[in-house]
């Protein structure tokens, strides 16, 4: 048709090839642009369609989050709703039952009875040296307090519950049986006005040797700072527990350790001393762990869960650690009473911040520039 219409206008037949080749590039090159223009189209469609399957993910992710997140709180909410609940019932039960002791405990808790007892405990501990400067009262408490202290503690439901291989009961206690509250509020009074006296003047000599170490010439001023205990817990430990070989945080020149147990219960799974190779002091003020740092830790010997007796030893050197394995009796527990012995935060922060630059970016938390 296209020919004929061309020859009726007087074309030739060789122009008229011409034309139908030069109309076959044009309409193939349009073709071409079509199809490209489709595909880019199709590619555009399918990024937008990806976009909005990802953004409608994301949208049912975060819902998703959302719900989970409101069901672990409820989850918490109610269990600490039940945790409430059971230590309301165990705490009234525990009043009717220890009434009685309750009410003899003014003439039992004797403070100045009770202080005389703790320091010539103390003043008559062996001080040893090796790995490093500690000792180990014995007979620490009258053995009527003793016992008090043992029935004052309370079910495991009042200590923390994150981990339980490792429960601490804070003191003073919020909320607890009477018992529990009046005698480990006592206990935390003696330790404050009868045992940190008494361990001050027994550590006296590796004291300042460690405060020379930590405060240069300033040692002298840091000797005068008033010390006092802090972080006081009783600790629950159980099958699994374990704690590698390190130092108390920097801030803690003393750290005091009582053994919590009853008499025939055996004297494993105590504190683990350790000698440490290639150690220096810590260069923050969280619990430091030599190991991490480069050095190497030697076991020296294992001080023995012994009913009424104390750890104390100078955080300063050395690393300690404990250990329950696993295949110990699944019902076995190990109560102690621990608190640290050093000056307040505020004395110590003034102090720091009179040191050369070097000694005070010592006395940083970790991590911290």
């Amino acid at each position: 048709m296209l020919e004929g219409l061309l020859a009726g206008l007087g074309f030739g037949r060789r122009y008229t090839e011409k034309m139908r080749a030069a109309w076959s590039q044009d309409i193939k090159a349009e073709g071409e642009h079509v199809r490209h223009e489709i595909a880019r189209e199709l590619k555009h469609m399918r990024i937008e369609q990806e976009k909005l399957m990802r953004a409608e993910q994301e949208k049912w992710a975060r819902a998703l989050s959302a719900v989970q997140d409101s069901l672990a709180q409820a989850i918490e909410r109610q269990h600490k709703a039940e945790r409430r609940a059971t230590q309301f019932i165990l705490q009234h039960e525990l009043d009717e039952k220890n009434h009685d002791l309750v009410e003899r405990l003014p003439s039992l808790l004797d403070e100045s009875r009770v202080s005389a007892h703790v320091r010539q405990a103390i003043e008559t501990a062996r001080l040893l040296d090796d790995p490093f400067p500690h000792t180990v009262v014995e007979d620490v408490m009258p053995a009527d307090v003793y016992k008090t202290m043992l029935r004052a503690i309370p079910p495991a439901d009042f200590f923390g519950d994150k981990d339980l291989t490792k429960q601490n009961l804070r003191i003073p206690v919020d909320r607890g049986p009477a018992l529990t509250t009046r005698v480990w509020q006592f206990v935390d009074d003696i330790a404050r006005r009868a045992i940190v006296p008494a361990v001050l003047s027994r550590f006296e000599a590796p004291l300042h040797r460690h405060y020379e170490a930590l405060f240069g010439d300033a040692a002298a001023r840091a000797a005068t700072l008033a010390q006092s205990p802090s972080g006081g817990r009783v600790m629950l430990r159980r099958p699994g527990y374990h704690l590698s070989p390190h130092r108390d945080p920097k801030r803690a020149m003393l750290t005091c350790l009582m053994y919590l147990t009853a008499r025939g219960d055996g004297e494993a799974h105590g504190t683990k001393i350790f000698r440490v190779t290639g150690d220096h002091e810590s260069s923050y003020t969280q619990t430091y762990y030599p190991e991490q740092n480069g050095a190497t830790c030697e076991l020296v010997k294992t001080v023995p869960f012994r009913p009424n007796s104390m750890l104390v030893f100078l955080n300063g050197t050395g690393a300690h650690g404990a250990d329950i394995p696993m295949d110990a009796p699944a019902d076995l527990e190990r109560f102690s009473y621990q608190f640290y012995v050093g000056p307040s935060v505020g004395s110590l922060d003034a102090l720091v911040a009179e040191l050369p630059e070097e000694r005070q970016k010592l006395w940083k938390g970790k991590g911290e520039s």
